[in-house]
């Protein structure tokens, strides 16, 4: 796995042989100045992931109590990998590197199991538990990732 961001690695691969200009070399400053802020968003994930998860997955269960039943586990466990790949692109600061490593597969196997409508509903659910247990400085960081996962979903229901 590549250690910088896709536009930080790029300006750097484009460079080749030369400076860096200082268009190119904003991206790491801002990359650089909101590193410990990610960082810490990137821990608490790691440490309320699974709680996150079953907040999400329990409300489901209230609407939907046959899909926690039949799929919950692996409900369970499709979300806690979202969330670490979440993890991994909000400290990269990279929304390629999640829609390249992460939704490819997603939707694979959402569509396959052709629950996209009820996986919507779950990761909403998903969303107002890290609202409600995450400081708004790291749902802001997270949000946007969810709602690629959101509108992919809706896409296919």
């Amino acid at each position: 796995m590549h250690t910088l961001n896709h536009t930080l690695e790029k300006n750097v691969l484009d460079a080749d042989g030369r400076y860096l200009s200082l268009k190119e070399l904003q991206p790491l400053e801002q990359y650089l100045q909101t590193y410990r802020t990610r960082l810490d968003t990137y821990h608490k994930l790691r440490e309320n992931s699974e709680q996150l998860v079953i907040t999400a997955l329990r409300k489901l269960a209230r609407v939907y109590p046959e899909v926690i039943q039949k799929h919950g586990q692996r409900c369970k466990y499709d979300m806690a990998e979202v969330l670490r790949y979440i993890a991994l692109s909000v400290l990269r600061d990279d929304e390629i590197f999640f829609k390249e490593q992460m939704m490819v597969w997603l939707d694979t196997i959402l569509l396959a199991h052709k629950r996209t409508a009820h996986c919507s509903t779950a990761y909403r659910y998903l969303q107002d538990a890290i609202n409600e247990t995450l400081p708004s400085q790291d749902s802001a960081l997270i949000h946007p990732y969810i709602d690629v996962v959101i509108s992919a979903l809706q896409a296919h229901a």
